[in-house]
C-alpha cells in the first residue's frame, strides 16, 4: 500500500512532534503493509514557499537516512498539502510542493465556514497552471455538505478526491462517513489515505482502521484506492 496524504514529518507542521515520533509512525506504517508514503506536511504561508520546501526537504533527507539504517524498507517521498486561498492568485511557481514532482497537488480547503463559491476558481487557478488538484477529505468540510454542487462543478474540472480512512470507519462522525462512504463506491474518490498526524489517534497501524470498514468497502475498492491509483500519482499517469 501506498500513503498518498499524511503528517509523519517531524517538527513543521501539526502532525509529529520530533524525530522519534515520525520514525515511529513510519516504523508502524511500514509492519502494516505501507511500502511508500508520500510526506504532505501542511503549506499555508505563501510567502514562506521557498523556506518550507528547503526544511522540508532536509527532514526528508535526514528520515531517509534514519530508516536506511534502521533497513525500514519504507519509501519516503516528498510532497505538501496546500491551503488554498485567494493568495493562490499570486503565488510563486509551486512545482516543489507537487507530489513527486509529479502533476498532482495535494490541496485543502478551510475545515469551517468560507466562501464556497470560491473553491471552484482556486481550483481554475491550479489547472490553468498545469497541476492536477487532488482535494484531501472532501468529506471533512462543513461547506461542501451544505453545498454539495460543488462537488458537481469539482468533479466536471476532473479533479481527484482523497478521503480518509477514519471518516470511512466513522472516527469522524455519521455525515462525514455516509459521504465518504458514498464517494468511494461511486467512484468519485479515488484515494484512501491515513492523514496521519500522531501514534495514538491518527495514526499509521493501518490494519486496523481496516479491520473496522464497514463491508460495503470491498478489497477490490482498497487495492484500487490504497495502491492503484497512488502509484499512478507517484509515477505521474494519468488515474
Amino acid at each position: 500500500m501506498i500513503d498518498i496524504h499524511n503528517h509523519i514529518l517531524f517538527d513543521i507542521d501539526d502532525g509529529a512532534d520530533d524525530l522519534d515520533t515520525c520514525v515511529e509512525m513510519c516504523i508502524d506504517a511500514y509492519k502494516n503493509g505501507y511500502t511508500a508514503v508520500a510526506v504532505t506536511p501542511h503549506f499555508f504561508k505563501y510567502d514562506r514557499l521557498e523556506a518550507f520546501v528547503e526544511e522540508r526537504d532536509e527532514k526528508v533527507s535526514i528520515l531517509r537516512e534514519i530508516l536506511k539504517n534502521e533497513e525500514i524498507e519504507l519509501l519516503v517521498f516528498k510532497g505538501a498539502e496546500l491551503f488554498l486561498s485567494d493568495e493562490i492568485f499570486d503565488a510563486e511557481n509551486l512545482d516543489a510542493l507537487t507530489i513527486n514532482r509529479s502533476r498532482y497537488m495535494l490541496c485543502e480547503f478551510p475545515l469551517g465556514p468560507f466562501d464556497v463559491e470560491k473553491a471552484p476558481l482556486w481550483i481554475d487557478e491550479l489547472l490553468d497552471r498545469g497541476y492536477t488538484p487532488v482535494i484531501a477529505h472532501p468529506e471533512r468540510y462543513i461547506e461542501l455538505h451544505r453545498n454539495f454542487h460543488i462537488i458537481d462543478e469539482l468533479i466536471d474540472r476532473d479533479v481527484i478526491f482523497q478521503v480518509n480512512i477514519d471518516s470511512l470507519t466513522g472516527k469522524n462522525g455519521e455525515e462525514p462517513q455516509e459521504m465518504a462512504i458514498d464517494m468511494v463506491m461511486r467512484k468519485i474518490a479515488k484515494l484512501i489515505a491515513t492523514d496521519a498526524h500522531d501514534l495514538r489517534y491518527r495514526h499509521t497501524r493501518i490494519k486496523e482502521k481496516l479491520a473496522e470498514l464497514p463491508d460495503v468497502i470491498t478489497e477490490e475498492m482498497i487495492e484500487e484506492c490504497m495502491q492503484i491509483n497512488p502509484d499512478k500519482i507517484l509515477k505521474n499517469q494519468e488515474i
